[in-house]
């Protein structure tokens, strides 16, 4: 008996020998387990310490990222970026060599949106992540530089910026804000030295307008102002890097606004007292701008007016206000 019990003793410590050294091949630098971030796009730094590691790989909601890596050297620090999907992401990195797996780790990462109301709260237990904390750029220096000088206000080429290395997939949309084209990143990003750099002013305005100062006049007399425009908050509809939607909008202009207004998504607010069926919001082009799909900002203006309704033209009479688009 003292034998089986001495050999089962021995195999689970033999057992958790090799789990332990399985995990230290691979260890995750950023970001950290059970976190939250707001941006779709994560970059993931590892470090390897197995010389004869080839290749990582990342498994993310089902799509695989692989990265080869140069052999030779004790310790490698391996640096690649995959794309989140809103709410629980479980992502599993494993290293391998020649020979197959010899590292593995699993990631929880939450993607908060703000737009997406069954995704706006992270799991209890779940901090927000921020990587530019000097404690986590120390592992980069050796490769990266960490620290902007005056000259990247206005790089040359946007591939000298320092932040362009890691986030030039935020230049891939199909529309892109000038500044991250030209690697301007510093013209909306502030450098903020011993703590979390990078951040923007509040309220968002204040940094848009220096740029926007066309749109700041022609709203700044209305009488009625969108919420997100009244407290200065741009982000909350445009994505201040880039879009696959003009203007920077993160998702169809309709879909964007039934976010919060989701009672108007039948169209009855609009013509129920003529044919009880409902305007459409979607599907046409826009009759105004015939280079947009047609949306709600079809006839109202999504960031200030004189109406309470902030519709794009006075509705005094209505049979004039339709034939704007309708002529009958």
């Amino acid at each position: 008996m003292n034998k089986l019990i001495s050999s089962i003793v021995t195999a689970t410590c033999l057992f958790f020998m090799a789990g332990s050294l399985h995990a230290a091949t691979l260890r995750v630098l950023s970001p950290a387990n059970n976190s939250f971030v707001e941006h779709e796009l994560l970059n993931i730094v590892l470090s390897l310490q197995d010389g004869n590691a080839t290749s990582v790989k990342a498994v993310v909601n089902g799509k695989a990222y692989t990265k080869a890596v140069a052999e030779g050297g004790s310790s490698k620090i391996v640096c690649f970026g995959v794309t989140l999907v809103n709410g629980s992401n479980r992502i599993v990195i494993t290293a391998a060599n020649d020979s197959g797996e010899i590292g593995k780790s699993i990631l929880s990462i939450y993607l908060r949106s703000r737009l997406s109301k069954p995704h706006q709260q992270p799991p209890a237990g779940f901090q927000r992540y921020y990587f530019h904390l000097p404690a986590n750029e120390g592992a980069c220096a050796p490769c990266h530089r960490m620290e902007p000088h005056l000259n990247d206000l206005h790089p040359a080429k946007p591939e000298e910026s320092p932040c362009y290395q890691c986030h030039k997939r935020k230049d891939n949309s199909a529309y892109k804000h000038r500044p991250v084209s030209a690697g301007a990143c510093f013209s909306c990003h502030e450098v903020v030295t011993g703590k979390r750099k990078y951040t923007t002013p509040k309220p968002e305005q204040s940094i848009c307008f220096l740029c926007h100062s066309t749109q700041q006049k022609r709203w700044k007399n209305k009488k009625v102002h969108h919420g997100p425009t009244a407290v200065g908050n741009c982000s909350v509809c445009h994505d201040p890097h880039g879009s696959d939607w003009p203007s920077f909008i993160y998702m169809h202009p309709t879909d964007l606004c039934l976010n919060c207004h989701n009672d108007k998504k039948s169209g009855l607010h609009v013509i129920a007292g003529f044919f009880a069926k409902g305007h459409p919001v979607r599907g046409d082009k826009n009759p105004l701008k015939p280079d947009r799909p047609f949306s709600c900002a079809g006839c109202h203006n999504p960031h200030a007016g004189d109406t309470q309704s902030l519709l794009n033209k006075e509705r005094g009479n209505n049979s004039a206000y339709c034939q704007t688009c309708h002529k009958l």
